[in-house]
């Protein structure tokens, strides 16, 4: 805790790590498309309660992700990638929540077939149904 600044996009070489967790910092901007490359990460990818403001396509190469993929309490805006449909490997703990996301759901979610627990959407401004 009590890190600023932006992450840094060296953090995506990496690809040994099993689990990132820079949860409750000051953290602002983006998140590096270079920790997609972070294949590994199969337990815990925390970057909840900061200020990052949209997530990269590339965080769906993370296949090996089983659980606790958390981004909430953000001020993500941009749109639900697509590619985090092909976390297949997700058995429990999705959350998107609290954010300012205003896209639809990717029906590319669905592709998560054994998950179990905890997709959390909540509190965004989401514009499709369920």
């Amino acid at each position: 805790d009590g890190y600023t600044g932006t992450i840094p996009t060296e953090f995506g070489l990496l690809t040994d790590v099993t689990i990132l967790n820079l949860a409750s910092n000051t953290l602002t901007g983006h998140i590096p498309s270079e920790l997609g490359q972070m294949v590994k990460i199969s337990y815990q990818f925390f970057l909840n309660q900061n200020e990052i403001s949209s997530i990269p396509t590339q965080l769906g190469q993370m296949s090996a992700m089983a659980s606790n993929f958390n981004l909430r309490s953000n001020s993500i805006s941009s749109s639900i990638p697509t590619q985090l449909g092909q976390m297949s490997a997700m058995t429990s703990s999705f959350r998107l929540d609290s954010n300012s996301i205003s896209s639809s759901i990717p029906t590319q979610l669905g592709q998560m077939s054994k998950l179990t627990s905890i997709f959390e959407l909540q509190t965004n401004k989401i514009s499709s149904s369920i």
